[in-house]
């Protein structure tokens, strides 16, 4: 059964993307060759293992605020030293002044393209919900975006970080609260991640997988009860969250010294394998469906590995994913801004039926969102 009165409506989204694109296998050759340069014989025994992840990554193309890594010779490098082993390495210090400089403009603009969509103006917008989980500073990129965007100064804030993959559905659970708390409530929702300040040039793995998947993005969305205004794109329905048993170690964010270090274990398909299809159950029934209901899938590509063990868990055909595996082959991993870029692909297709987003992020935590047609 469809619940009678869904609390928040999406009513459009808006991303951006920074102007520096580079394939795949020019980011291959830009960490191969710092690999070697840094690290010597132990570095060219690592480079079949790198190039082994990023030819089976799944990702075509990504994009980063820096340059550097598009550059074949060190020398044109500029926000890392021009030497071959990258040192000194940038401090956390620098790469955040570098996320203060660089992540407001890209917030802006998906947030202006989210708006022109929306049929809302600035002023109209009472909440604003914040994610990212790349970069610090105070007063921050939300305040920023109040002078930009011209909200209104009263206009009620609220930033969401250092969660990760998942942070972008925390953000819509918050929207669709401060709606049914308020129904003459317009929450803004904008996400902006700049992942390839935190390259790693250690030799560990987990690092080396961080590195193959992550990139820059932001995306906004605008959520207001149903009927506020003519037309929008989905009722979001319901949303859920789970902590997966037994797996806090599996994948982690943490502030080091030279950025913040992702680490991602090899066991987290499994886990998703394992405990996706009780997930969606409990998120399907949430909104008074069956699994059986569910027609259409926009997952957060993490990674290749990790959509296609949803696929196996779920019984999913590739056309189902088609949206999320677009987006990685596209774009790579961009953290919390990911969800939204798959889901303005999903909406573009012009199917109808129940859709369900998924995510997955440091605890090991599972996240969901269930939109249903506007009704």
């Amino acid at each position: 059964m469809r619940p009678s009165s869904p609390p928040a409506r999406l009513y459009a989204l808006g991303t951006a993307l920074p102007e520096n694109a580079s394939s795949q296998h020019t980011v291959m050759r830009f960490m191969t060759a710092a690999a070697c340069e840094s690290f010597g014989e132990e570095g060219e025994r690592a480079v079949p293992f790198i190039e082994r992840l990023y030819s089976s990554s799944g990702i075509e193309r990504r994009h980063s605020v820096l340059k550097d890594y598009s550059q074949a010779n060190s020398a044109d490098f500029e926000f890392f030293p021009p030497s071959g082993d990258l040192e000194p390495f940038p401090s956390t210090a620098r790469r955040m002044e570098v996320f203060e400089l660089k992540a407001p403009p890209l917030a802006e603009a998906a947030a202006r393209a989210a708006l022109a969509r929306s049929g809302f103006t600035a002023q109209e917008v009472t909440h604003l919900v914040f994610a990212t989980c790349t970069g610090f500073f105070a007063p921050g990129p939300d305040l920023k975006l109040i002078d930009d965007l011209g909200l209104r100064a009263d206009v009620s804030r609220t930033q969401i970080g250092f969660m990760g993959c998942y942070a972008g559905f925390n953000a819509m659970k918050l929207a669709a609260a401060f709606i049914g708390a308020d129904p003459g409530a317009v929450a803004l929702v904008v996400s902006v991640e700049l992942c390839s300040l935190h390259f790693q040039k250690r030799l560990r793995p987990e690092f080396l997988v961080a590195n193959s998947l992550f990139a820059d993005g932001a995306a906004a969305a605008v959520f207001a009860a149903p009927g506020a205004r003519p037309g929008g794109l989905a009722d979001l329905a319901a949303t859920h969250g789970r902590i997966a048993p037994d797996s806090r170690d599996q994948m982690s964010w943490r502030i080091g010294d030279t950025g913040f270090e992702m680490s991602l274990d090899r066991r987290v398909p499994g886990t998703i394998r394992a405990h996706a299809p009780a997930f969606v159950a409990e998120l399907s029934a949430r909104a008074g469906l069956a699994r059986e209901d569910l027609r259409r899938w926009a997952p957060h590509p993490g990674g290749r590995r990790i959509v296609s063990a949803l696929c196996e868990a779920l019984s999913l055909d590739d056309d189902s994913t088609r949206s999320a595996r677009g987006v990685l082959a596209d774009c790579g991993n961009m953290s919390s801004a990911t969800i939204f870029f798959v889901l303005e692909r999903e909406f573009a297709r012009g199917e109808t039926g129940p859709l369900a987003a998924l995510g997955f992020g440091p605890g090991l935590t599972m996240e969901g969102a269930l939109f249903l047609p506007p009704r």
